[in-house]
């Protein structure tokens, strides 16, 4: 039993040692790193072996053994820090507590019930510190329009206080996404609030337009929203900019990170070229920008 419980030690040693570095790097905080960490060892009865023969933290950590785990293990914190779920299961149960509620059901559960949800996916958790600076800014970018279109919306409306959309004056919100478990957060949202504002759509920008509009999307919206769609399409699908820059609105509300979405680095001067670069290249003026802890945003105007 002692030998075990040396063997554990030396492992959590060598995992806190570790976890130094990763938190360093890595948008997580330390604490989880280390349970991250010993998690995907201790399912590696080979490196427990040799790090228990190895006998101390700077033997273990000459071994080939314990340096091709360690990177492994570092990519693969960072590969789920960039998945939009970080914890499926978690967000799977969010989804289904809230989908649980009756049409009409108390505000306070829903809303409660859709902040659960936006917690589980990444670009509503990153913005949920700050919410209220966050929704200022989107009501002075709305100003009473009565028609948007968020364009690759992920839950973004789950931060939405219940009534906020009424309260703004904002008729239809059409939440434009491919990914169909948001979408499915989205509909059961719909359902519940019951008042028919949100109108959740799946759709995916290689489409094009004519989808959206042919199952009912208006082509003529008060607001675009594409918040940090721009950079990402500019590096991944350049050729799929024309569509962005079609979104059927003459106003936009664009935005960049400043955070990248697993390191701790500051990307906000690429991510302000992406975002200037579209405006430019597709005719719109710039009118005002806003920041947040984590996001610059800017409102645009087709020329």
């Amino acid at each position: 039993m002692d030998d075990e419980a040396g063997d554990g030690d030396l492992l959590a040693e060598l995992a806190a040692d570790l976890a130094e570095s990763v938190a360093r790097r890595y948008r997580v905080d330390r604490a989880d790193a280390v349970e991250l960490i010993l998690a995907d060892w201790r399912r590696q009865p080979k490196l427990v072996e040799a790090v228990s023969r190895a006998g101390s933290v700077p033997a273990a950590q000459r071994l080939r053994a314990y340096r091709d785990a360690a990177a492994a293990t570092k990519r693969g914190i960072y590969h789920q820090l960039r998945r939009y779920r970080v914890q499926p299961a978690s967000f799977d149960d969010a989804l289904r507590a809230m989908s649980a509620l009756e049409p009409g059901a108390d505000p306070g559960l829903l809303g409660d019930a859709m902040l659960a949800v936006a917690a589980e996916h990444v670009s509503t958790a990153e913005r949920l510190p700050h919410r209220d600076e966050f929704l200022a800014v989107l009501a002075d970018a709305v100003g009473g329009g009565r028609r948007v279109v968020d364009v690759g919306s992920g839950v973004l409306p789950l931060m939405l206080p219940v009534g906020w959309l009424g309260a703004h004056g904002v008729a239809e919100y059409w939440a434009l996404d491919k990914d169909p478990l948001a979408q499915e957060a989205l509909r059961a949202c719909a359902r519940i609030g019951a008042d028919g504002r949100l109108r959740p759509l799946e759709w995916n920008l290689a489409a094009g337009w004519e989808p959206a509009f042919a199952a009912g999307l208006p082509r003529d919206c008060d607001l675009g929203i594409l918040l940090k769609v721009v950079p990402i399409v500019a590096r991944q699908s350049p050729e799929l900019l024309p569509v962005l820059a079609a979104t059927p609105a003459n106003r936009l509300l664009i935005s960049g990170s400043r955070i990248a979405m697993a390191k701790r680095q500051d990307i906000e001067r690429r991510e302000r070229r992406a975002v200037t670069r579209f405006c430019a290249d597709f005719g719109f003026r710039e009118e005002r920008e806003f920041q947040t802890a984590d996001e610059i945003l800017l409102l645009a105007e087709r020329r």
